[in-house]
């Protein structure tokens, strides 16, 4: 369907028979606008739809409501940045929290909500938004990315380093670099997974990957690409694979061993403009835009699934843009597919383009499922 806007970096969520989607109808450096509109999954029927609010992030879900910050720039004229809470039922606004503009992207754990500001970290009650502790100074927004934080048994992580008591914000342990961030992470087996990106000025960052002891932050391993950067935000680990993508030297995918560092194997995707990675079943799913190799200058946008032991693809769909609009300029790409109730769920974006209003015009969702007939020669390569 034509979303009627763009979720470009944002990701469907999906839950009780609907997914959710966070879409943005208008982002410029003096208006953010957006809407949240929830779809039966088998149907696409919309649901409800709530579009009196800023561009939304990507929600995170309770039995009762949606929880999600905004995307606002600092001239934005009308301020109305912040923190929503959405009845899941209806859409209706619960409760906001408008004290501050930007806060992270949050996380719901049973009856708290774990985000944090400019000015620290915060657990609110996830029922009426109230501060239950705040922890001064600790996983601040910074470097313009998103602050992400990560929980597990207790414990709270943030892209600063620093590991906090979920019960009362106290500070576990916390990595003393002023020059590095931990932008992304993720918590698996008793070991915290990092991309650390240390800044140098007047040259390239230096990106590695760390494993540390998530009740104590020692690193018990540390991966270097051998192009000696890591694109951002494209890292995942499951059942035993640490997975990177790197664009620097072609699209290349690595798989390293949780345990060791180890490099277990390396493909090169035949693909450009690839998204986050989705580990579901033992398979990887990404998606990205494939150029026909019989048509110069056509593509279409992808949806690709690797085997996660060996990295050898499994298939390759086309995403059909039949009765969609379409940007005239160039093929568009699929962003992260997110797997859930026997579907793959996917929105694609114009690739390439430079206009911001394009993202927004030319933004498309689509939904699979799978199928005992082999798709015709057309839908995949």
């Amino acid at each position: 369907m034509d979303l009627d806007g763009s979720m470009f970096s944002k990701e469907p969520v999906v839950a009780n028979g609907f997914v959710y989607l966070p879409v943005t109808t208008d982002d410029t450096s003096s208006e953010s606008e957006g809407y949240i509109g929830a779809y039966d999954i088998e149907t696409g029927d919309q649901v409800w739809k709530e579009s009196d609010l800023p561009s939304p992030k990507t929600p995170a879900i309770s039995d009762e409501m949606l929880y999600f910050a905004t995307s606002i720039s600092e001239a934005d004229e009308e301020n109305r940045g912040g923190l929503y809470a959405l009845d899941i039922e209806n859409g209706e606004t619960r409760w906001s929290r408008t004290d501050f503009l930007k806060w992270t992207s949050p996380i719901v754990i049973v009856d708290r909500i774990y985000t944090s500001n400019r000015e620290g970290a915060y657990a609110l009650n996830s029922m009426t938004g109230e501060t239950i502790w705040k922890t001064d100074g600790v996983g601040m927004l910074s470097d313009g990315s998103d602050g992400a934080l990560s929980y597990h048994d207790g414990t709270l992580f943030f892209s600063d380093g620093t590991a906090l008591n979920a019960d009362d914000g106290s500070v576990k342990w916390k990595i003393t670099d002023q020059e590095t961030a931990f932008n992304n992470h993720v918590i698996d087996n008793g070991r915290v997974y990092y991309l650390r990106t240390e800044y140098i000025e007047g040259d390239d960052d230096i990106v590695t990957v760390e494993a540390r002891a998530a009740d104590s932050g020692r690193v018990e391993w540390s991966y270097s690409p051998e192009t000696g950067r890591v694109l951002d935000r494209r890292f995942a680990v499951a059942n035993g694979h640490v997975l990177l993508y790197d664009s620097n030297e072609g699209n290349v995918l690595t798989a390293l061993d949780a345990e060791t560092g180890a490099r277990i194997w390396r493909k090169e995707l035949d693909g450009e403009f690839f998204s986050n990675l989705t580990v579901a079943n033992d398979t990887i799913y990404v998606g990205g835009r494939y150029m026909l190799p019989s048509k110069p200058g056509i593509g279409r946008a992808a949806v690709y699934a690797l085997d996660l032991t060996t990295g050898n693809r499994e298939w390759t769909y086309l995403l059909d843009p039949s009765n969609l609009i379409m940007n005239p300029e160039g093929p568009p790409a699929a962003g992260t597919p997110v797997v859930a109730a026997g579907k793959i769920y996917t929105s694609t974006y114009p690739a390439g383009s430079l206009l911001d209003h394009q993202y927004i015009q030319y933004a498309n969702f689509f939904v699979l499922e799978s199928s005992t007939t082999r798709p015709s020669s057309d839908m995949r390569i």
